[in-house]
């Protein structure tokens, strides 16, 4: 019998949730009107827009981004904090274009999975000295990531519902 690793543990199948994370937000957001994306969700999405979440991941996918670029290329390096539980004011996305969002979001995305896709096994191990949690490994990361990605993904599936749809 074939042994199948649970999820995050195998770094191929998480680059691989990545990249389709990333494609699922973008299919699910993209072409809605702004109104929709804008409008607060319900409980317990209430303090969050579908714009909001458009902006929040684009902001942590760039720190992370940084995160792993020194976590790779440097021993042992500090790494910046990225807040994952940080929720956007309205005022912070007011002048942002959401398919901009979607697009540059898309693009960190795709960077920060190329930057995984040649690493060994031990470059995985490999790490950095968070400022509040100590040291993280690009796995923890990374799994971190992907699991941040899932929360997200069905808070936006079912802020879309709730809008009837498509939001059109």
């Amino acid at each position: 019998m074939r042994y199948i690793p649970r999820a995050g543990a195998d770094p191929s199948f998480m680059i691989k949730a990545m990249r389709e994370a990333s494609g699922e937000m973008h299919e699910l957001m993209w072409g809605m009107r702004l109104g929709s994306l804008l409008r607060p969700g319900q409980p317990p999405d209430e303090d969050w827009s579908l714009m909001g979440i458009c902006y929040h991941l684009n902001a942590v996918e760039g720190v992370i981004g940084e995160q792993l670029e020194r976590m790779i290329t440097m021993r042992e390096p500090r790494i910046p904090h990225a807040d994952l539980d940080a929720i956007p004011f309205p005022g912070e996305y007011d002048d942002c274009d959401e398919e901009e969002l979607l697009e540059e979001f898309h693009h960190k995305r795709s960077r920060n999975s190329y930057l995984l896709w040649d690493l060994s096994m031990e470059d995985w191990d490999r790490g950095g000295l968070h400022p509040y949690r100590g040291r993280r490994t690009v796995r923890e990361t990374v799994r971190e990531l992907y699991q941040h990605d899932l929360e997200h993904l069905w808070q936006a599936r079912r802020m879309v519902e709730a809008l009837g749809g498509r939001g059109w």
